[in-house]
């Protein structure tokens, strides 16, 4: 959870660096922050679905006593889909149109969006996460996972979305992400697909934003990395709110 909520508020930053930039992006580098601003929007809604529609009604039915927060969590998703909608449509005028208004616009969009966000966010880690680690063991999570994040997507779509999530991960969550996939697919995944990956950040960011996995950093502090459990559930609340899974695609 922890690493698809960074990936989210790293390219949030990202977003408004840039369109404050100047010379503002224009051409194809303005097509380019357009195009991703609207994927990372499917990408939430996906996230959140799957949250909705998967593991809450899971926890629900583990902890009667957490249906007020889990009605929280749903209701925060709900509120979120109008900013994330608006960010949309707006990053849909600003890659057709290079005026300042538009930019404005898409710029203020991603600013509503982060207000809203990064609240909820914390909130998932602080009280949702500590619940269902309280509650799935390791392979139930692993079991939601493949169905609500994994199950139907091609290759290239969960490489996309990998390379996305393994961006700036310190050498210790990065190692850890990688080897949750088979050999021959994670070699396929990191050899066949960084370039592209690199090639579009460079695109949209420009090539002085340093993309791709820390070379050497700490983990981030207070969120240590995860270390799957020796027994059949996840003991501890911090391990699962900081849980690598590296296809999360929510």
């Amino acid at each position: 959870m922890g690493i698809v909520h960074d990936a989210l508020r790293r390219d949030l930053m990202r977003l408004q660096s840039a369109l404050g930039s100047a010379p503002p992006p224009d051409g194809d580098r303005r097509v380019a922050i357009a195009d991703h601003a609207r994927w990372m929007m499917d990408f939430l809604h996906h996230h959140h679905q799957a949250e909705d529609t998967g593991l809450w009604p899971l926890i629900r039915q583990r902890a009667p006593q957490a249906q007020g927060l889990l009605d929280r969590m749903e209701a925060d998703h709900a509120q979120l889909t109008p900013a994330a909608e608006r960010l949309r449509q707006t990053a849909a005028r600003y890659r057709s149109d290079p005026g300042d208004q538009p930019r404005a616009d898409f710029r203020d969009a991603v600013s509503c969006l982060s207000q809203a966000l990064l609240p909820h966010l914390r909130g998932e880690e602080d009280e949702a996460m500590p619940l269902v680690a309280g509650v799935l063991t390791e392979a139930e999570w692993r079991r939601w996972d493949q169905s609500h994040n994994i199950k139907g997507k091609s290759l290239g779509r969960l490489a996309a979305d990998g390379h996305w999530l393994m961006d700036g991960l310190d050498p210790a969550r990065y190692t850890t992400l990688i080897h949750l996939v088979p050999a021959p697919v994670r070699i396929i995944i990191i050899k066949g697909y960084a370039r592209r990956y690199r090639a579009g950040c460079a695109r949209r960011w420009g090539p002085g934003i340093a993309v791709g996995p820390a070379a050497a950093a700490p983990p981030a502090e207070g969120r240590p990395e995860f270390t799957p459990p020796r027994g059949p559930s996840i003991s501890t609340a911090r391990r699962f709110h900081s849980h690598p899974h590296p296809w999360r695609m929510q």
